[in-house]
């Protein structure tokens, strides 16, 4: 069921009429929204309304870097589903642009508000209903221009809030997330911060759960991105607990964003993510599923012997913590406890065992033979204890180290050790002692 309990509407187009229209109007928009940006760069009043509220820096968006699938991404960009058909019409009136200044905000915003409270009322009278969704689209298109006229206002903050408001209730989730991002993006400080981010962790919650459920591609779907959907939700749980990491919901997007790793088969960034809300949120509630999930991710992101064990060292050092910090919750996952302790005690034995192997394979007996006992000594208990004892009783029979090769050459010339004939102290030329 969508976020907001109500349908989208869908475009009623063709397939391949939708995209090629898209493409038209993808070219058009670019040239239109270049031209606007210019307008409003010149146009663009500094307000001091707003104090303590007014964006700390613009890294957000100047630092935003396409190729990292985690970084923040500009609330000003066009969209797919800004293209749409039932969308294209209030795209080209916010990417136009139009007045700039106080008094052009103000009037944007008063009309979107009034369609805002319209539709409010439609879904009120009618939770079943649909046509509340064009309503709403409509009001988001006046809340976008009007933050666009008069940025870096209070004006402008609400009308980003409302925006995103907006798209989210007629399910337009990745609308409604760029105008939330956006929010959190310029004002940092925002009265609106805890309910921003509530949308936004629900949003990705959501696409998470449609990729579970086997959702792939999808073109037509406004409620969720055309592609990358679990990588675009994981974006969101990100971002949530870098741009708020004091917030209500930084730890459950934390938690969230493991959990998200952890069924990607994402190991080594599941068990990254589950360390750092262990570390830095001690009073989450997550505290201890968190852990339990950290050393799952960290057992299986062990590829083998042949590769580090830093992973099987760091599970062994997390499940005696676990152990003891929380003994009630540990005696309840007994079994588990103890299925993962026999793991990591038997592949830390066949790392000792295999590198024995080595060196008795190249006949170095004497460091097998150390490996051998270290590995029966450390993990007397693995599966590899009685294949250990018949190894030690064996390597200790044999030569400690292998012979030389060609010995029988190397006895044709004098050894190089061999004693020297010196000269004895005080002695004159020619006298020597052997």
């Amino acid at each position: 069921m969508p976020l907001s309990q109500s349908n989208s509407p869908t475009g009623r187009c063709g397939y391949r009429n939708w995209i090629a229209f898209s493409l038209f109007c993808s070219i058009a928009l670019s040239l239109l929204s270049g031209c606007a940006a210019l307008k409003k760069g010149s146009d663009k009043i500094e307000s001091g309304l707003l104090a303590g509220k007014k964006r700390a820096s613009s890294s957000a968006t100047s630092s935003e870097d396409p190729l990292d699938p985690l970084s923040s991404r500009s609330h000003r960009r066009l969209l797919w589903d800004d293209l749409s058909p039932s969308q294209l019409s209030n795209t080209l009136k916010s990417s136009l642009g139009g007045k700039s200044g106080e008094q052009a905000a103000r009037q944007s915003f008063a009309a979107g508000k009034q369609l805002f409270d319209r539709a409010t009322e439609m879904v009120t009278s009618n939770p079943d209903g649909t046509d509340h969704a064009a309503v709403f689209l409509d009001a988001a298109s006046h809340f976008r221009s009007a933050s666009a006229a008069h940025p870096d206002s209070s004006l402008a903050e609400d009308a980003m809030f409302l925006e995103g408001e907006s798209f989210f209730f007629a399910d337009r989730y990745v609308q409604a997330n760029r105008a939330f991002e956006g929010l959190v993006a310029d004002y940092s400080g925002s009265r609106y911060l805890d309910r921003a981010e509530q949308r936004r962790y629900s949003i990705a919650l959501y696409w998470l759960k449609l990729k579970k459920n086997g959702a792939s591609v999808a073109l037509n779907d406004p409620k969720r991105p055309k592609f990358a959907l679990a990588g675009e939700a994981r974006r969101i749980l990100h971002r949530i607990r870098i741009d708020d990491p004091t917030g209500k919901l930084a730890d459950d997007a934390t938690f969230a964003l493991g959990k998200a790793y952890l069924e990607a088969k994402r190991y080594e960034e599941a068990a990254d993510t589950f360390s750092y809300l262990r570390k830095d949120y001690p009073g989450s509630t997550f505290q201890f599923k968190s852990r339990m999930l950290e050393l799952e991710s960290l057992l299986k992101s062990y590829k083998g012997p042949d590769y580090d064990g830093t992973p099987l060292v760091e599970a062994e050092k997390l499940r005696k913590q676990i152990a003891m910090q929380f003994p009630d919750k540990a005696g309840e996952n007994q079994k588990i406890l103890a299925q993962q302790s026999s793991l990591i005690t038997n592949q830390l034995a066949q790392r000792d065992f295999e590198v024995g192997q080595f060196y008795e394979r190249r006949g170095e007996n004497r460091a097998a033979k150390l490996y051998y006992e270290k590995a029966q000594s450390d993990f007397g208990n693995s599966v590899f204890s009685e294949q250990l004892g018949e190894r030690i009783e064996t390597v200790a029979s044999l030569p400690p180290v292998p012979k030389p090769p060609a010995e029988w050459v190397q006895k044709i010339f004098p050894d190089a050790d061999s004693e020297k004939p010196i000269i004895a102290a005080g002695g004159g030329p020619g006298t020597i002692i052997r």
